[in-house]
């Protein structure tokens, strides 16, 4: 996978070399996420242990994130570089110890997207069709202590997604760069979670199915485009 990434960081650069006229665009994010089967599998933990009133801390929600990207104007697209993160969060603790099972979870997106102008009088509104791959990365972090045992267990996982997304984008020339704002949808598909230390296995629930990445959601973006 590293030598997909650095393929691909190479061919992005080599774009930015041949290309005469391009964007350079840096966008803050703030995106929703499904993540339906972690939700369920970290559900899973709390009945396992009915005995110990465990509270959900944080239930994959949603966050900040960031792009970075380059527009080659010639034939309107781009290619984009973007970092998400959520996580779970279960946990309680008394006199006698502590029960904490973390899931951080975070993802690398790579992919291209293609802008339509929306109107032929108004250049500020165009909409986006992109498609992309996504690496995630899932630790299993489970810690529990009581009285003077401490058990600290941590698992690595990978997944891989596909995505396809729209968005509508609004973009407002300001002296030397362009304030871009974008509001829209991206669906992904696979995601099956395989230890990273043996791709042959998987995480699985309690009832032997597959645990997923769903990072499908709502995708929000400020930002600016800086000519070169």
């Amino acid at each position: 996978m590293k030598k997909q990434i650095a393929l691909l960081l190479f061919i992005c650069f080599s774009f930015m070399i041949y290309s005469q006229n391009g964007n350079i665009i840096i966008e803050l994010n703030y995106n929703t996420f499904s993540h339906a089967s972690l939700k369920s599998f970290q559900q899973e933990f709390i009945e396992d242990i009915p005995e110990v009133p465990i509270e959900v801390n944080d239930n994959f929600p949603s966050n900040i994130g960031f792009t970075l990207g380059y527009k080659l104007n010639q034939i309107n697209t781009s290619l984009f570089f973007s970092y998400n993160s959520t996580g779970g969060k279960i946990s309680y603790s008394d006199y006698s110890g502590v029960i904490r099972i973390t899931q951080p979870l975070n993802a690398y997106t790579f992919g291209g997207e293609y802008q339509i102008k929306l109107s032929k009088t108004n250049n500020n509104f165009s909409l986006g069709l992109r498609g992309f791959s996504m690496l995630s990365n899932l630790r299993l972090e489970n810690y529990t202590q009581i009285s003077d045992n401490i058990t600290n267990e941590n698992i690595k996982f990978q997944s891989i997604n596909l995505g396809v997304g729209g968005r509508l984008i609004y973009e407002y020339p300001m002296s030397f760069f362009i304030i871009k704002a974008s509001l829209g949808f991206d669906m992904t598909f696979g995601g099956t979670l395989k230890f990273k230390e043996n791709n042959d296995f998987y995480l699985e629930n309690n009832n032997g199915d597959k645990v997923k990445t769903n990072w499908s959601g709502l995708r929000t973006g400020l930002g600016i485009a800086i000519p070169i």
